[in-house]
């Protein structure tokens, strides 16, 4: 059975893509038994929506995007991120 560490990791990860037919049982057996990795995806899961909630509110306000943020931006932003996933 996968860790909650592990969970954590798909559960966020699936939000980005589409799991393996593997991850996604594991992912539910897993859920099915932990109320904390249960309840952290249910939060996570708010978070994500909410966030592209304000951000959609704030390009139809404003007429931004996020596809105006300059690329020196993007990619330090994205090295960011690259560097704690692992």
């Amino acid at each position: 059975m996968l860790s909650c560490k592990e969970i954590t990791k798909l559960v966020s990860e699936s939000l980005d893509r589409e799991l393996t037919w593997r991850q996604r049982v594991g992912l539910w057996m897993h859920i099915g038994m932990c109320g904390m990795c249960w309840r952290f995806r249910k939060d996570l899961i708010h978070i994500h929506e909410e966030t592209r909630r304000q951000a959609k509110r704030i390009e139809d306000e404003t007429g931004d995007s996020a596809e105006q943020l300059p690329i020196e931006a993007r990619n330090r932003m994205k090295r960011l991120l690259e560097s704690h996933q692992g």
